[in-house]
C-alpha cells in the first residue's frame, strides 16, 4: 500500500519589522516612493498609491504578489468578492525582500497598472505612524482625462 505523505513544505517567515521603502512606478520617468512600516496593510499600501497618484479611490484594486497580472498569488480590495483581501496582511508578514517586485493593478476595466519594488527595509529606522510620501517623479496621470471625441 502507497503512503502519501505531505509532499508540500509550506514557507513561513516570522514577522519582519522595519520600515519599508516602496517604489511605485507607473510608466518610465514616473513614480513615487513610500514609506511604511511593517505593521501597515497592503490596503494602507493602496491608500497611498491613490492619493500620491491623485486617484479616486473608486474602483476594486489587486496586489499580484508573484508579479504576474491575475495570477491566484494575491491579495484583494476588501471589497472583492473574492479574497485574500489586502486588509488582512501587513508587509512585515509578506516574507518581502530588498528587489522583491510585484504589481498593482487598479480598476478592472481600465486596468491602471503600477509595477511595485521593494527599495529597502530599514530595522533600524523609525517606524512612519501613517504611510508617507519621500520622493517623486514625473506628473501623475489623469485618472479621467477629458476626451474631446467622447459623445455626450
Amino acid at each position: 500500500m502507497l503512503k502519501v505523505r505531505r509532499t508540500l513544505v509550506r514557507r513561513t517567515k516570522k514577522f519582519q519589522e522595519g520600515t519599508y521603502l516602496i517604489k511605485v512606478s507607473w510608466r518610465k520617468g514616473v513614480w513615487r516612493k513610500i514609506e511604511l512600516a511593517a505593521h501597515h496593510t497592503l490596503e494602507d499600501l493602496h491608500q497611498a498609491i491613490q492619493q500620491v497618484f491623485d486617484f479616486d479611490d473608486d474602483h476594486l484594486y489587486s496586489f499580484f504578489m508573484d508579479n504576474k497580472k491575475w495570477s491566484h498569488a494575491s491579495y484583494s480590495s476588501p471589497l472583492d468578492e473574492s479574497g485574500p483581501h489586502a486588509d488582512q496582511v501587513t508587509l512585515g508578514e509578506l516574507a518581502l525582500e530588498p528587489g522583491q517586485s510585484f504589481l498593482y493593478l487598479f480598476d478592472y476595466g481600465d486596468e491602471w497598472e503600477f509595477k511595485l519594488k521593494v527599495e529597502g527595509i530599514d530595522p533600524a529606522k523609525p517606524l512612519p505612524l501613517k504611510p508617507r510620501l519621500v520622493a517623486e517623479r514625473g506628473a501623475a496621470p489623469e485618472q479621467y482625462p477629458d476626451n474631446e471625441d467622447w459623445d455626450e
